[in-house]
Parts: structure tokens; C-alpha cells; sequence
């Protein structure tokens, strides 16, 4: 077996601390036995330093790295996901340092953590994550300044020279972020493809949107241009389900995306070009503006206020108004949007296809609420009395809760005559049931339903989460029909957090925490902090370079473009290094030091030389007995010279600049 390299432990412990740093963020997606691995290498190294255990050898590294890559084959199902790629480069990075006989592989494993600190950012970008990103850079800059110190390294000095360099880089990195051109999709990576769904899924069904409610975490924020609307009119339209299969709804397939195929896109293309279903919602107020950005789902619709029109290539509308996006949202994503509070959709007859759609219910399920729905139908005047009777049953005898009981095979019925106790998805799937029974047109809506106003912007998060009805009325169209309203009024009108102080269970979550004061005011600030990194830097794109530029150069050209990139970082290394030099400089000699310095150059071009420790007074009485006429002058210097430089005597000094001056050694002297 190899003996391992053997490292100063000032430089060991640089290289584990900064490994376990850059480790740590990667651990909420790294499977358990991975972590579990990296714990065991992490032990062997320290064993291997301490001379207890032995190198492995080369068949053991083999099988080591065999078990690695069948594992995370195994966890993922693939090696070709961005999960398990950084899985990999962590094990091996781990593996490394196992290994290490060279100093040129301990510089490999710093530098596969420089590599490592960059993917944390394919997974988070908030402003916590990138200062912990610098903590990391710190730690392994302070590795390499040990490695290269060797035997010398110093532990306590170390870290403030990695701090220094690392602010010594911050202005480049800046100028480059500022500067340097936006090459947009090649620097494109896909970001995580096995992570669970964020946000509001593509199905609903009992208990859904509630456990959704209790995970926290932030969905999207909001930048409106003019007045905000009030709490009650924030209903933020995701996507509609109108097939049933007893317990779960979910997108008919001629309506939504991606089951259906009838989507129409901002550029005009569609797969019925001939029917522009936009033209089926007319806007009876004038529209409201604002800016969304979107945190990842892994879904592909997208969130706005009703009748939303988004100018943005890849975008595009469904039959029943779904607003999509072209793929998935896998990346953070900011869309303008232009919204109208009052509106009508498909206010015409419907469709036949539309009308049977929403119609379905599965054979032999809820047998009471059919039966009930029917009877009020055929009692009822029209279906606006039977919705308004339906919402008085619920709001005189029904309980809303985040935490309602089980529900049996006729769910609807279970809820409705039994239990009657429920959370959003419970009132919209049983209302939209019930109006079907009934014979009116009606589907499930999934989305948000309110926010956070925080300084000046609105936050949306997990917790707003919200399921409410669309039901069709003749020469109203679609209109949305909220029974949570009637149930939890308040809810509504203020947000969900004036009906459940702690309706966020999830520990991790911060806003489990907004009951108490002082970490409420914590999250409240994050959340600025997070909302102006994502509007400034995160979301920076071309166009805010291009103004940026423009404003700088005027007439932007490739030549002046990069002078002012070249330039900018040749002045930033440039106050760098005359930084370097200024700190490092000789400190500058006392006049009276510097005098004597001449006094001392004058006798070495005489073959006398000042010996290394001897003192001023010591030369001098060498030079009198070498050259004993000068004894007068000698003695001289030597007393202005004590004078200036002990009793600080500046008359002295100005005599003492004279007499080294006039000063020259006569003849060859005597030998002594």
C-alpha cells in the first residue's frame, strides 16, 4: 500500500473544514447512505493522518468507486441526471482524498471543492446561499495558503490573509457580472429532475392542498405598477382539473397542458389556428399591471390574476385559460403580466365537448350528494339559487381545519353528510361534485389565494396555497365561486395566517416561526434581502446590461464594449497591486538614520565597511583609529548623530546633514 501524503495538520485541517463546509448544503439532496460515506472517509483521513489506519489499496479503491457509482445508480436511477453528477463528483472528491501521495493531489481535491462550492447554486440561489458560497471559497482559499506554506503554516494568520484575497477578487467578479456579455442559453444548466414538485401538482385530492399549506416556503413574488387589489380579489389562477375519477381531479385533456393539445401561444401558433379562444374573454375593467417572479415547480403553468395576457415568447394560454410556459419551470422565472379583475370568460353557449367535460362524474360513487343535487335542482329557480343554497348549508353546519378526519371510497358523501369538516380542496371538489349532479357545468381551480405585502412587494408563499370552483352560468360565463368564502370568511379577506396563527408545521420552514416576534422580523428582512437579489442580481439579464452600457458609452460597440470590460479589470489588478506594494514596502529610515546610511556608503567606497550588528558609535571609534587626523570630524558626526536620533534635537540634525556632506575620507589611513 502507498503511504498517504502527510500534511501538515494546520493544512489537513484547513482541507477538512472547507470540504465539510462545501458538503453540507448538497446534504438535503444526497441520499443517507452517501452522507453516511462521506462521514466514514472523512473518519479514515484523520485515522490515516494520526498513522492508526492504512492507505487503501488499489483493489479496495476499485471497489470503492464500483459501490459508489452502482449506488447512486441504484438511488437514481440513471447517472445522467444533475443529482446524481454532483453525487458523483462529491464521492470522488471524498475518494481523493483517501489517496493523496502528492502534493499535486491535495491541490486536486481543493480544487474539485472550488468546483463543488459552484453547484450549489444549480440547486438555490438566495443571498444566504451565496454568502455561504463565499464562506466556502474563504476556507478553501485558506487551504491552499497552508498547502503552499508547508511546515510553516501558521493557522491564525491564515484565515485573515484568505479574507483579504478573497475581497481582492470581489471587484473583478463584479465588473464581470456587470460587463461581460449575456450568452444566455449556453450557459444554461438543467436544473434538478429528480426533485419533487414545488408547489401546487398536477392533481388534486383530499388533504392535498392542506399538507401543501403546512410544507411553507415562498411560491412567487409580486411587483405591482399602481394600486395594489385587496386581499379578497387575489385569486391567483393556476391550473383548472375538471376530470374526477371519484377521489382525484385532475386537467381534462382537451383543456390544459400537457395532457391537451389546444394551446395558443403568444407568437399565434396553435393546433386550431382558426379559433382564438382568447377572444372568448372580454375584460370589463381597465387591466392591472405587475411583475411576477416565479420560484421553480417543475411544472409547466404558470400563475396570474384572471384574464392574464403575458407578451413573452414561449408562453401561452389553454382552452380553459391555463397561462403555460414552453417546457417546464425548472428555473426561476420573472413574466410581466396584464390582468383584468372584472371579466367574462366563454360568456357565449358552450361548446359540446366543453359542457360534457365538465359535466363527468364517475359511475356509482357519492350516491346521497347525486341524489340530493338532483332533487334541489329540480327546486331550485335557477342555478345561481341552488349555488347560493349550497352555500348557506355550508356555512351554517361545517368547519374548516388544516387537519380534517379520513375520508371513505364516496369521499364527497363522506364530507358532505358525515364528517363536514374540511380544508379548500374538501368545499372545491364537493361543490364542483354537487353543481355536476346538478347539471351545471362547473371544475376545480388550484392556485393561490392572497399575500404578503412586505415593503414594496407582495410575497406569495406555500401557505397561500388555495383550491376554489369555476361554474358555468348562462350569459355570465365562468364565474368563480369560492365555498371556502362562505365557510371561513376571513380566510379571504385576510389570508390564511387570520385563521391558523401556525398554520406552517414544517420545522425547516422559517414562517413555522412567524408567531414568535423576533424571527418573524428575521424573515421579513430575508425576504427583502431575497427580493432585491433576485430583481438586481439574479435576474439580471441583456436588457439591463445593454441600458447599463448605454448609459456609460452611449453608442454601444463590440470595440468600446470590450475596452471598457479590458480596462475595468486592468484597473481594478492595478489598485491591487499598488495595494500589494504599499503594504509591503520598506518602512521608510529617520532622517538622521538615513544621513548615517550616506555617512556609512561614503566609507565603503573606501574598502570600509559597516559590519552586520555594529553599532554607530562602535564604527565610528574604528574609523578614529584608522584615521586618526580625522578624529575631530568623526567625532563630530558621531555626536550630532546620537543628538538627532536620542535627544530628537533638530538643530542638530541640520548640522549633521552639513557634516556628512563635507564629509570625505582622506589617504589610505592606518593600518591596524
Amino acid at each position: 500500500m502507498s503511504p498517504a501524503l502527510a500534511l501538515p495538520r494546520a493544512s489537513l485541517a484547513w482541507m477538512l473544514l472547507a470540504l465539510v463546509a462545501v458538503i453540507v448544503p448538497h446534504c438535503r439532496h444526497l441520499p443517507i447512505w452517501e452522507i453516511a460515506a462521506i462521514i466514514g472517509i472523512l473518519i479514515w483521513r484523520v485515522q490515516l493522518h494520526r498513522g492508526l489506519w492504512y492507505t487503501p489499496g488499489r483493489w479496495i479503491k476499485l471497489l470503492l468507486a464500483l459501490i459508489s457509482v452502482v449506488g447512486l445508480r441504484w438511488q437514481y436511477g440513471t447517472l445522467l441526471g444533475l443529482e446524481p453528477m454532483v453525487g458523483l463528483l462529491i464521492l470522488s472528491k471524498m475518494l481523493k482524498l483517501l489517496e493523496m501521495h502528492r502534493f499535486r493531489d491535495a491541490m486536486t481535491v481543493v480544487l474539485l471543492g472550488f468546483f463543488t462550492t459552484a453547484t450549489q447554486f444549480l440547486f438555490s440561489q438566495t443571498i444566504v446561499d451565496f454568502i455561504y458560497s463565499l464562506l466556502c471559497f474563504v476556507l478553501l482559499v485558506a487551504t491552499l495558503i497552508s498547502l503552499n506554506q508547508g511546515q510553516n503554516s501558521r493557522p491564525i494568520p491564515t484565515l485573515p490573509l484568505a479574507i483579504k484575497l478573497t475581497l481582492q477578487c470581489i471587484p473583478v467578479m463584479v465588473v464581470l457580472f456587470l460587463v461581460f456579455p449575456r450568452l444566455g442559453s449556453l450557459w444554461s444548466v438543467p436544473l434538478p429532475q429528480n426533485a419533487a414538485t414545488t408547489g401546487v401538482s398536477g392533481s388534486m385530492s383530499p388533504g392535498d392542498i392542506s399538507k401543501l399549506t403546512q410544507d411553507g416556503g415562498r411560491a412567487f413574488t409580486v411587483s405591482f405598477r399602481g394600486a395594489v387589489p385587496s386581499n379578497r380579489d387575489l385569486y391567483w389562477r393556476g391550473i383548472v382539473m375538471s376530470y374526477f375519477d371519484g377521489r382525484t381531479w385532475s386537467p381534462s385533456r382537451w383543456g390544459s397542458y400537457p395532457e391537451g393539445t389546444l394551446v395558443e401561444w403568444v407568437d399565434g401558433s396553435s393546433r386550431q389556428p382558426h379559433q382564438s379562444w382568447r377572444q372568448q374573454g372580454e375584460a370589463l375593467s381597465a387591466p392591472i399591471e405587475y411583475e411576477i417572479i416565479l420560484e421553480p415547480t417543475h411544472q409547466p403553468w404558470l400563475f396570474a390574476l384572471p384574464l392574464a395576457e403575458v407578451d413573452e415568447s414561449g408562453t401561452g394560454v389553454t382552452r380553459d385559460f391555463t397561462l403555460v410556459k414552453e417546457g417546464v419551470v425548472s428555473q426561476r422565472l420573472k413574466y410581466e403580466v396584464r390582468s383584468s379583475l372584472n371579466y367574462t370568460l366563454d360568456r357565449e353557449e358552450l361548446s359540446s365537448w366543453a359542457e360534457s367535460s365538465n359535466l363527468q362524474l364517475p359511475v356509482d360513487v357519492n350516491p346521497t350528494t347525486r341524489k340530493t343535487a338532483q332533487e334541489w335542482a329540480q327546486s331550485s329557480v335557477d342555478s345561481e339559487a341552488l349555488i347560493q343554497r349550497f352555500l348557506t348549508m355550508v356555512s351554517s353546519d361545517f368547519t374548516y381545519t388544516l387537519e380534517p378526519p379520513p375520508l371513505g371510497v364516496n369521499s364527497v358523501d363522506d364530507f358532505l353528510w358525515r364528517t363536514k369538516q374540511g380544508f379548500c380542496e374538501h368545499y372545491a371538489s364537493a361543490f364542483v361534485f354537487f353543481m355536476r349532479a346538478a347539471g351545471v357545468p362547473a371544475r376545480v381551480v388550484a392556485g393561490y389565494q392572497g399575500g404578503e405585502w412586505i415593503e414594496n412587494f407582495m410575497q406569495v408563499s406555500q401557505s397561500d396555497a388555495h383550491a376554489w370552483a369555476e361554474v358555468w352560468l348562462p350569459e355570465k360565463g365562468w364565474t368563480r365561486v369560492d365555498p371556502t368564502a362562505a365557510v371561513a370568511p376571513e380566510r379571504v379577506e385576510s389570508g390564511i395566517q387570520a385563521v391558523f396563527a401556525r398554520s406552517v408545521s414544517n420545522p425547516l420552514s422559517i414562517e413555522a416561526y412567524r408567531h414568535i416576534n423576533l424571527m418573524n422580523r428575521l424573515r421579513l428582512q430575508l425576504d427583502i434581502w431575497n427580493y432585491n437579489w433576485q430583481r438586481w442580481v439574479l435576474n439580471y439579464d441583456q436588457e439591463q446590461q445593454l441600458g447599463l452600457l448605454s448609459s456609460l458609452l452611449g453608442v454601444i460597440t463590440w470595440w468600446n464594449a470590450g475596452l471598457l470590460l479590458v480596462g475595468s479589470v486592468a484597473l481594478i489588478l492595478g489598485l491591487v497591486t499598488l495595494y500589494i506594494w504599499l503594504a509591503n514596502r520598506p518602512t521608510r529610515l529617520p532622517t538622521e538614520m538615513r544621513l548615517f546610511v550616506k555617512f556609512c556608503q561614503k566609507c565603503r567606497r573606501q574598502g570600509l565597511v559597516r559590519r552586520q550588528g555594529e553599532s554607530a558609535r562602535s564604527f565610528i571609534e574604528r574609523l578614529q583609529q584608522r584615521y586618526p587626523k580625522q578624529h575631530a570630524a568623526l567625532q563630530e558626526i558621531l555626536d550630532l548623530f546620537e543628538l538627532a536620533a536620542y535627544a530628537e534635537d533638530k538643530a542638530a540634525l541640520k548640522l549633521l546633514r552639513r557634516a556628512v556632506t563635507r564629509f570625505a575620507l582622506v589617504g589610505k589611513g592606518v593600518k591596524t
